[in-house]
């Protein structure tokens, strides 16, 4: 028999017998009438069976095999595909879900970084103050908005 019907079976029992026990005493102290057994007879036999009742679930809770709780971080690996900012070039790499997660262009090097979330915002077109290059940033809403220049490597803020 499955571990929680027996405790299921138990509970229920236990809870009609009192009831039970319950009407018998009611019934005696108002309508005078004998039963088989003293009410003292019929409070100990509840309890013996109380007793019965609780060595019974005791006796479940330690013979029921224990859970080993293991944090187990199943992560599927995804394929990315990511457009580099410094040269354009179209790539994929394997997402292991960990994240930052590092990553460079096999083109031309440039080293980049996978957030956890989406970057949403605004694309601007930028004139490096440098060399006038013309290039596309995305404006996240931090500030200071941060670049660097893919031609020159100059760094400068907007």
């Amino acid at each position: 028999m499955n571990q929680k019907n027996l405790l299921k079976i138990v509970v229920i029992a236990s809870i009609l017998y009192f009831i039970w026990l319950f009407i018998v005493a009611l019934n005696e102290t108002m309508n005078g009438g004998k039963i088989l057994l003293s009410l003292k007879a019929w409070s100990l036999i509840g309890v013996i069976v109380y007793i019965f009742f609780l060595f019974i679930e005791i006796m479940v809770y330690i013979t029921s095999p224990k859970k080993e709780t293991k944090e187990i971080k199943l992560v599927s690996e995804v394929i990315k595909k990511i457009v580099c900012n410094n040269c354009h070039t179209t790539f994929t790499i394997t997402d292991t879900g960990v994240r930052p997660m590092k990553y460079a262009c096999p083109n031309c090097g440039k080293e980049g970084v996978l957030r956890g979330k989406k970057v949403k915002g605004i694309v601007k077109t930028i004139t490096c103050s440098s060399c006038g290059n013309k290039f596309e940033i995305i404006d996240t809403g931090e500030k200071p908005l941060t670049y660097q220049c893919p031609s020159c490597r100059h760094e400068g803020v907007v």
